[in-house]
């Protein structure tokens, strides 16, 4: 059986993405050493626990290899689903699927440098909309999860949005994205990356007001 494959994507003072992949079968049993936010990519069926902090770390998989009856029953999982897991807690998930199971894990390595009302001034001094993605799929204290997903040909060159935090982006997929600037003119930027490719952006104070960002 394929192993399993985690690999650190990113890491910072503040912030560690890792890719987990599971094949199909295998079984992971991992505590959170820090908030984590934990993003699911394609579809697929798994069988797992989230254990509170103050749980015992007693595992419920049988080396690696299987998923023992202490497991409910396997449950799909929907592409994109996000789930939220706090510091000290334990997870313990088997791929019941055919497939291979990914998700990327966000772990917050330190508490967030705004208070909330600080954030809702920033968000509303924007130019533009702050709607940085086409779906929000989560929100907290600690990050606001934008999924960003555009066929082949989509988007839109006149409609702009506006980025007043510090923020990371993730491909899940290859592809190449190109940027237009504020006024619908091209030319802000042409990446093409790979799957698994991040990119970090610090957001300086006073961007609201900035329409290049």
């Amino acid at each position: 059986m394929t192993a399993t494959a985690t690999t650190v994507l990113f890491d910072s003072a503040r912030l560690r993405i890792t890719d987990v992949r599971l094949p199909p079968g295998a079984s992971l049993d991992h505590r959170h050493e820090y908030p984590t936010l934990r993003w699911q990519v394609e579809e697929g069926n798994e069988r797992s626990v989230l254990r509170p902090a103050q749980a015992s770390a007693a595992s419920v998989c049988d080396a690696g290899q299987s998923c023992v009856a202490e497991l409910p029953p396997a449950e799909r999982v929907a592409d994109k689903r996000v789930t939220w897991a706090e510091a000290g807690s334990g997870l313990t998930v088997c791929n019941a699927g055919e497939g291979e199971w990914r998700q990327v894990c966000w772990e917050f390595k330190q508490r967030p440098r705004r208070s909330e009302a600080e954030v809702r001034a920033l968000l509303s001094s924007a130019i533009y909309t702050t709607c940085v993605g086409t779906d929000l799929l989560f929100e907290n204290e600690y990050c606001r999860a934008w999924d960003f997903y555009l066929p082949p040909g989509g988007g839109d060159a006149g409609e702009p949005h506006h980025h007043v935090l510090d923020y990371a982006f993730v491909y899940v997929a290859k592809g190449r994205l190109l940027g237009s600037h504020h006024d619908g003119s091209p030319g802000l930027f042409d990446s093409v990356n790979e799957d698994g490719d991040v990119s970090w952006f610090d957001i300086p104070d006073g961007a609201g007001a900035d329409p290049a960002f």
